[in-house]
């Protein structure tokens, strides 16, 4: 049985943080939380709940990495791996400009960053809504995590 204890806490922390942002914003203004089929956490972030295509949608997912290493029941060891946080969003169809206003994904982003762990951004194409479907089928157009890892192989 895996442990989602840590990310379940770093999300509720960021939900808590994006409802105090978001308040004032004029095109985001709800934040539900949610999970994905495998349990792992996920936040949307969206304008009075309509997470339609073409609506200003941020997903915020955040699961942790396989450390190939097992307990003494051959469980995985999912509470202390190193985690993966993915931020979605669906790109306007003028090109690389996304429909979510700058300022809230800037919001959204600092709050990912403040977590320190692995940050992989995904831009979804225009059409698309931002669903659990589209962001494990897309590719990372970014994944940036920490320069010093103690633990971590080059």
């Amino acid at each position: 049985m895996k442990s989602i204890a840590k990310a379940q806490s770093l999300m509720r922390d960021m939900a808590d943080k994006l409802k105090v942002r978001l308040a004032g914003s004029a095109t985001i203004n709800t934040v539900r939380a949610a999970n994905d089929a495998n349990g792992w956490p996920m936040l949307f972030l969206s304008q009075a709940g309509n997470e339609a295509e073409a609506q200003p949608v941020i997903l915020i997912r955040i699961m942790s990495v396989d450390a190939v290493s097992k307990d003494i029941f051959g469980n995985q060891l999912t509470a202390f791996n190193p985690h993966t946080l993915e931020i979605a969003y669906e790109l306007a169809s003028s090109g690389d400009n996304a429909i979510v206003a700058h300022a809230d994904l800037l919001k959204a982003e600092y709050e990912c960053i403040k977590t320190g762990v692995r940050i992989q951004l995904k831009q979804l194409a225009n059409g698309t809504a931002v669903t659990e479907a589209a962001i494990n089928a897309a590719a990372p157009s970014l994944d940036i995590e920490e320069l010093y890892w103690p633990a971590h192989g080059v």
